[in-house]
């Protein structure tokens, strides 16, 4: 049965994050199935494919307010499902509109909107609050990406009406691959030096800044390695800072953003994947260097628990913040202490990257099984055809 779907999402492309990726592969998919799928944004820069894609910017505004309810009205009429990304702004205006409809509304938590903002003013935080409880008691349905996500979205409705649905990846594309070009950044890296990667915008939650001291800590014992971090945010400059302070240029380099075609060149060539989020639910970056056979380096938090395994049987975790449990907020600083872990489990690598290697290729096993985007996209259309019937 071919369905029109109505797809929603505050941020998208050109904007790249985790929540964006897992939205246009779903768009994706679902159209490869022979499926009518509109997406609605709020992002209003626009990319090659605008096929089915209507952009409204938002504003605090009563006159932003109404243009969406009445875009909104519109095309949640001309559709037969609503699938919401965020228990936000768009998900709180769809989900009202979507009862008024008669149709069903299926939302999907990926933690903004679930997990506490830090630093949010009382305006700002107060809208939060009122677009959880109108967007989580108006949907139909609801799925989490991690085990976080789904106790914190069940202190809002009952357990029965959540779904644990992992984010996917695109199989195809982030499997191990020998042909693919090294890239031409990691040519100048002499033999023998392991090559460190992480793919993560360069935001407080993200922990970059926080890696780069490890780092540090780690030059004082070997300097056999070079760390690239792909991506780009609004704390790029404090990481430049920290590079320098700790004489660590020659170790880092900073590749800003890059294309998601380019990343399974640079995961391919990379030696091993650091994700040292203080909040994440399923990392997709985390996920695709699974996919790729890579060893991965993560914080204890989450849903990195989920997709490493709790006895990390997956990849290393390590316990650098105060909680397991996702924070918006990490420290700009840690000490030593408090750093040991995740510097030993780096240099524990640089020493012997064997028992690593042996988990990422059960991660790979693990991911092709469960994680790919043609298995999510069909976990999604059989929650969509339950809920129309």
């Amino acid at each position: 049965m071919s369905l029109k779907i109505l797809l929603t999402c505050e941020d998208y492309f050109p904007h790249i994050g985790g929540a964006e990726i897992c939205v246009n592969a779903l768009r994706s998919e679902l159209r490869l199935l022979g499926h009518s799928v509109t997406l609605f944004t709020n992002t209003t820069a626009k990319t090659d494919d605008e096929d089915g894609v209507v952009r409204l910017g938002w504003s605090l505004s009563p006159r932003s307010f109404f243009s969406h309810i009445r875009i909104l009205w519109r095309l949640i009429g001309a559709c037969d499902i609503v699938h919401c990304q965020y228990s936000f702004r768009i998900a709180a205006i769809a989900g009202v509109l979507a009862r008024l409809r008669g149709r069903p509304m299926l939302l999907t938590q990926q933690g903004k909107g679930i997990v506490p903002e830090a630093g949010s003013t009382f305006l700002n935080a107060l809208l939060i609050k009122i677009c959880q409880h109108v967007s989580m008691r108006t949907a139909t349905h609801l799925t989490a990406t991690s085990d976080e996500i789904f106790d914190l979205t069940a202190a809002f409705v009952p357990r029965s009406k959540i779904t644990l649905v992992s984010n996917g990846y695109d199989a195809r594309k982030f499997a191990p691959n020998a042909s693919l070009p090294v890239p031409k950044e990691f040519l100048p890296i002499p033999p023998g030096t392991k090559k460190i990667l992480s793919v993560r915008r360069l935001v407080p939650k993200n922990g970059i800044h926080i890696f780069i001291q490890a780092l540090a800590l780690v030059k004082k014992t070997r300097s056999d390695f070079h760390y690239f971090a792909i991506g780009e945010g609004r704390v790029e400059g404090f990481i430049r800072e920290l590079t320098k302070e700790f004489g660590l240029e020659k170790h880092v380099t900073l590749l800003g953003k890059r294309g998601n075609d380019t990343l399974p060149s640079f995961y391919q060539h990379a030696d091993l994947i650091v994700v040292p989020s203080s909040a994440e639910a399923r990392s997709i970056a985390c996920i695709e260097a699974m996919g790729m056979g890579k060893p991965i380096i993560a914080s204890r938090v989450g849903g990195l628990i989920d997709l490493l395994g709790s006895d990390s049987r997956y990849g290393e975790l390590v316990r650098i913040y105060d909680s397991e449990a996702c924070t918006y907020g990490p420290p700009d600083r840690l000490s030593a202490e408090r750093l040991q872990p995740l510097t030993d489990a780096i240099l524990a690598f640089l020493q012997n990257p064997v028992p690593l290697l042996e988990k990422a290729q059960k991660a790979r096993a693990f991911v092709e099984k469960e994680c790919s985007w043609k298995i999510i996209t069909g976990i999604y259309v059989g929650m969509y055809e339950r809920l129309l019937s």
